[in-house]
């Protein structure tokens, strides 16, 4: 199993970003290949992402997989045991907003993502992470 983890530091205090990132629904507007995220009640989410199984054909799948998130640690840690694939994504940094949840001052966070996976090649699954981190800066930060 190959193992991946990259970093990026976002221009938003840590509650803005991982409240942003703990809403599964916003999974596909920063990981390119998944189309829909669909959360249930039980921890599980039903996932619809476009796969390349022979590098050139793209193939719409769906699949459920688990995913908890602990609002106090600001983590979220998902998997699928039938495709061999665990990942975590933790966000670490300065919380600093005022009543009306507007940033105050120069605060940043830190979003680490890890990812085990037998599948893909290790330099795709890296500049991917990397793709995914870069669109969650992006996102957080206009939005903030």
């Amino acid at each position: 199993m190959s193992e991946h983890s990259r970093t990026i530091t976002v221009h938003a205090p840590a509650d803005v970003t991982f409240g942003y990132l703990s809403d599964a629904r916003h999974l596909p507007n920063f990981m390119p290949r998944m189309r829909r995220v669909e959360p249930h009640d039980d921890g599980t989410v039903t996932v619809t992402a476009v796969v390349t199984p022979d590098g050139t054909r793209e193939l719409e799948v769906q699949g459920t997989a688990w995913l908890e998130v602990d609002q106090e640690a600001r983590a979220m840690r998902w998997g699928s045991e039938r495709h061999s694939y665990r990942g975590s994504l933790t966000v670490e940094g300065d919380v600093e907003s005022d009543v009306e949840g507007d940033i105050e001052g120069d605060a940043e966070s830190t979003v680490e993502i890890s990812l085990s996976t037998e599948h893909g090649d290790p330099a795709t699954i890296d500049a991917g992470l990397d793709r995914a981190l870069e669109a969650i800066a992006a996102r957080i930060e206009a939005r903030a």
